[in-house]
C-alpha cells in the first residue's frame, strides 16, 4: 500500500492525496477532508510499553514545556508543562499545569528555561509520582477524619467536626486536593477576617495546616499551601476574671452541698471542670490529703486527661477533706463518681454553671464566674505566698511554668499596693541623712 504523503488541506472542500511510488507520484483520489482524514490518521502515541521481562510500564513521554511572559506592570516567567495524574477511581490522565519561575526584571530567559528543565526532570526521567486528584471534601470525610479522629478526645472531635463543616467544607470542598493553593487559603482567611475574630482564624488556619500536612505526608499533594498564610494580630480578649478572698465566701455562703463542697474543690485545688466533673472516690486519699487526676469528664463522656503533665497528683488543704468526707455516702463503690447526678452519672457543668452558679452569683453580690475563673484564682491567690512555680505549674498540670505566670496568676490589688509601698520606702531611706525631717513622698515627686 502507497504511503499518504501529502495533503492539499482545505476545509469544505475535496482535497487531493498523492502517494509516493517508485519513479513519482500519481494521485490517488480526490475527496472531502474527512474522509481523507479517517484513512490517513495517525495513531495516537502508545503510553505504555512491555519491558524485556514481561512487564507492562508506562512509556516515558520526554518534554521541554512552553515558557512566556504573563503580565505588564511586572512581569514573570511561567513555565507549561504536562503531567500525569489519577483520578479517584485510579485511571491516569495527562494534565496541563503551569509554575511562575520568577520576575522578567530579575531573571533572564536562558536562566528561566533552566528552572523549567529542573522542574520536569523527575518527569521526564520517569520518576514523578502522579498526583490523586481527589477531592478536599472526599479526603477529609472519608480519609482524614476516619483516621486521625480515634487519635484525639471527644471535645477535639467535636470542634473539629465543626470548624470543618462550618467553615471549608463549603469553600474548599469541591476543589481538587492538589489544586488548592497558597492564594485559595490566604483568600479563605481574608473573607472569613471579615466576620470572625483572630482567634478564630487562627483556629480554621491551624486545622488547615493539619489537614494539608496530613496530605503531604501520605503523598497526595507535594507541598502544605497552609503553610505562612497571614492572619490578623492576635489580641487577647479574654476575660481572665478572679475572685477577691471576700467574694469567695460570700459565694460559698448561698451555696447548698454537694455545690459548695464542689466550688470550694475548684478555687483551692485549681483543677479544671472535666477533672472535677470525672473526680471517683478512688481518687481520693484522706489520709495523704492528695488526689490523683487520671480522668475528665465532659457532657457524660469519659476521657483520658488533657496532656501527660495533667496526669499528676494535687494535694489539698484539710477544710477541702473535711467536706469531702461528709459528702461521701456510706455505701459507695470506689467507682462512684465524688459528685454524682440524680442517677448516678456525672454531672453536666453547663447544667451546673446556669442552674446553680450563675444564681448563686446573682444572690451574692458578684459578677457571674465560670469554673475557668476559679482555676484562674486559685493560681492568683498561691502566686503571692513565695512557693516555688515549678510546684504551682505541677499543681495545675501545666506543661510549661510560662503558661502558668503570664497567663493563669494575675495581680492581685494588695500584693501590686505592697509593691508601691515597698518601691516608696526605698526612695525615702535614699534621702540625705543631713535632713531631719524627709519630706513626703508625694512633695518630692510634684
Amino acid at each position: 500500500m502507497s504511503e499518504c504523503v501529502q495533503i492539499a488541506l482545505k476545509s469544505g472542500e475535496p482535497v487531493a492525496v498523492f502517494a509516493g511510488e517508485a519513479g513519482g507520484f500519481r494521485l490517488i483520489v480526490t475527496r472531502s477532508l474527512k474522509s481523507v482524514l479517517e484513512e490517513c490518521r495517525i495513531p495516537p502515541a502508545e503510553s505504555r510499553r512491555v519491558t524485556e521481562k514481561g512487564e507492562t510500564v508506562a512509556r516515558p513521554r520526554w518534554q521541554t514545556g512552553w515558557l512566556f511572559k504573563r503580565g505588564k506592570r511586572n512581569p514573570v516567567w511561567v513555565g507549561r508543562f504536562r503531567e500525569d495524574a489519577l483520578t479517584d477511581d485510579g485511571t491516569r490522565i495527562r494534565r496541563q499545569r503551569s509554575a511562575v519561575l520568577g520576575l522578567v526584571s530579575e531573571i533572564a530567559c536562558r536562566q528561566a528555561q533552566r528552572l523549567l528543565s529542573e522542574r520536569l526532570a523527575a518527569i521526564n526521567q520517569g520518576k514523578h509520582k502522579p498526583e490523586l486528584l481527589i477531592s478536599f471534601e472526599r479526603f477529609v470525610l472519608e480519609r482524614w477524619e476516619p483516621n486521625l479522629y480515634p487519635m484525639l478526645g471527644f471535645l477535639t472531635v467535636r470542634n473539629y467536626r465543626y470548624l470543618i463543616r462550618k467553615h471549608l467544607l463549603p469553600f474548599f470542598g469541591a476543589m481538587r486536593l492538589p489544586e488548592v493553593s497558597p492564594v485559595d487559603v490566604q483568600m479563605f482567611l481574608a473573607q472569613k477576617a471579615k466576620k470572625l475574630a483572630p482567634r478564630s482564624l487562627l483556629s480554621l488556619r491551624n486545622r488547615l495546616l493539619k489537614i494539608f500536612g496530613t496530605a503531604v505526608k501520605w503523598g497526595y499533594v507535594e507541598s502544605n499551601p497552609a503553610q505562612g498564610a497571614q492572619i490578623p494580630a492576635l489580641v487577647d480578649t479574654r476575660d481572665r476574671r478572679t475572685l477577691t478572698p471576700d467574694q469567695g465566701r460570700r459565694l460559698l455562703a448561698v451555696l447548698t452541698e454537694p455545690y459548695r463542697t464542689m466550688v470550694l474543690l475548684a478555687v483551692l485545688s485549681g483543677l479544671r471542670r472535666g477533672e472535677i466533673f470525672g473526680l471517683r472516690w478512688r481518687s481520693v486519699d484522706f489520709s495523704e490529703g492528695s488526689l490523683l487526676v487520671v480522668e475528665s469528664n465532659f457532657e457524660g463522656h469519659a476521657m483520658p486527661v488533657k496532656t501527660r503533665a495533667s496526669r499528676r497528683k494535687v494535694f489539698v488543704d484539710a477544710m477541702i477533706l473535711e467536706a469531702l468526707a461528709k459528702l461521701r455516702p456510706s455505701a459507695y463503690q470506689p467507682d462512684d463518681f465524688v459528685f454524682p447526678s440524680e442517677k448516678g452519672t456525672a454531672l453536666h457543668p453547663t447544667n451546673v454553671q446556669r442552674r446553680v452558679l450563675n444564681p448563686a452569683c446573682e444572690r451574692a453580690g458578684i459578677p457571674h464566674v465560670s469554673w475557668h475563673h476559679f482555676r484562674y484564682t486559685y493560681a492568683t491567690w498561691a502566686d503571692p505566698t513565695g512557693e516555688s512555680i515549678k510546684a504551682l505549674q505541677a499543681q495545675l498540670g501545666h506543661t510549661d511554668s510560662k503558661l502558668t505566670l503570664s497567663v493563669y496568676t494575675q495581680p492581685m490589688p494588695e500584693a501590686q499596693r505592697r509593691v508601691g509601698r515597698k518601691v516608696a520606702g526605698v526612695l525615702l531611706r535614699s534621702a540625705p541623712q543631713s535632713e531631719p525631717d524627709p519630706q513626703p513622698v508625694s512633695k518630692l515627686i510634684q
